[in-house]
């Protein structure tokens, strides 16, 4: 068994991010391995053997009938972040350390882990918040409300040592993730979710062996620079006295690559990051990246070369979780049924359509005994509102 690990998830179009990371691991810890769980499939566009670091298949993980349905009705971002409790299962089940950190692929280290190793010994969970202190910039206090909603810690980090704390938390967060991973809008209560990150705020609550690391250095981003910027003295990177450890690219665009993000204003964007982020595309360009993003996701269609659609991925996950007894669904391989899930598709809106005439119906038969209407009226109407939504289902 390793004493310490660090592990990340990618599909292979982000492979060149995991290299980069890898490379920069094994340059400050030059004893830790890295390990990549592939969210996707080899089909021979690279070699594991070959890269700088460990590939974890999904083949290799247990239950592969829940494996392949989340492969199915979830996006690859959405993917990458459900699996992370099956990851973690696969550390523990089979002993690859007594202590690891999950990081982002979109991250590179600057300097030493042990400071985060030294502290994970003294708990069974190490956390990060995005925020540390409240934000005193009248411009910039949105960003609080941001982090209510996307979430008070970071998903992109998150450390375990091997215990019986950390096995229940395994177990739970496993669960969670695998039926609740979302990051969509206008889907219910699922659309109030942030993929995994959303159950990162329940952990401290359920799990009290969980400590917050709150070192500045630790996991910066966009969120840490509204008020910490970042400074160069000599060889390292600091950001108010503390060593950088890693940065987190997160919203950073290898094409503009002298803003720090997306999510952050441009005055925030300084000198500093302009280099900072020109060497990091350096290191993707030189990692493949031109190569890598061309490498096409092995779930993004069905076995007959349609594509997937995001209605159908959803469609497919309310049909199994939420609201079908239909057994020969729930057992079937999705990707080599595309005729009959495009038929349940069909059947499912023409139910929904009767249910809305239902609606629509009961609504008109009572407006029309308040004022007095004929039925013939009433009926001339209906029939009017169903043709409205029939016509909206015929471009199927």
């Amino acid at each position: 068994m390793n004493a310490r690990i660090v592990c990340t998830i990618v599909t292979k179009n982000y492979l060149a991010f995991a290299r980069a990371l890898a490379i920069s691991l094994t340059e400050h810890n030059p004893d830790i391995k890295l390990y990549v769980l592939l969210a996707d499939r080899v089909d021979e566009y690279f070699d594991p053997a070959k890269e700088p670091f460990e590939v974890i298949r999904l083949e290799e993980l247990p239950d592969q009938q829940t494996v392949q349905r989340m492969c199915f009705y979830y996006t690859p971002f959405e993917l990458c972040c459900a699996l992370r409790g099956m990851l973690h299962e696969f550390i523990y089940e089979n002993k690859l350390a007594h202590s690891w950190l999950f990081l982002d692929s979109d991250i590179l280290i600057y300097n030493s882990l042990t400071e985060i190793f030294q502290q994970l010994e003294t708990t069974s969970i190490l956390l990060n918040p995005h925020l540390v202190a409240p934000i005193d910039h009248p411009n910039y206090d949105a960003l609080e409300v941001r982090m209510l909603v996307s979430g008070i810690y970071n998903g992109g980090f998150i450390g375990l040592k091997r215990t019986d704390t950390t096995k229940n938390f395994i177990k739970w967060y496993k669960n969670r993730l695998t039926q609740y991973s979302f990051q969509r809008r206008g889907e219910g209560e699922l659309n109030l979710l942030t993929a995994d990150q959303s159950w990162l705020n329940l952990i401290p609550t359920f799990f009290p062996e969980t400590v917050s690391l709150k070192h500045l250095g630790v996991n910066v981003g966009y969120w840490s620079l509204i008020s910490h910027p970042v400074y160069q003295h000599e060889n390292t990177y600091f950001i108010d006295d503390k060593p950088v450890i890693f940065i987190h690219f997160t919203g950073w665009n290898i094409f503009q690559p002298s803003i720090a993000s997306r999510y952050l204003p441009l005055e925030k964007s300084t000198n500093i990051w302009e280099k900072i982020g020109t060497n990091y595309k350096k290191i993707l360009l030189e990692c493949g990246y031109e190569n890598c993003k061309k490498y096409p996701y092995a779930f993004e269609a069905f076995n007959n070369k349609r594509k997937i659609t995001l209605e159908m991925r959803y469609f497919y996950y309310e049909s199994v979780y939420l609201y079908s007894d239909d057994l020969k669904l729930q057992e079937l391989n999705p990707f080599c049924n595309y005729e009959y899930l495009n038929l349940m598709k069909k059947k499912n809106k023409v139910d929904r359509m009767f249910r809305n005439v239902l609606k629509i119906y009961q609504y008109d038969y009572l407006n029309a005994k308040f004022f007095q209407k004929s039925r013939e009226s009433i009926k001339y109407e209906v029939l009017q509102k169903l043709s409205r939504i029939y016509e909206k289902i015929i471009p199927i």
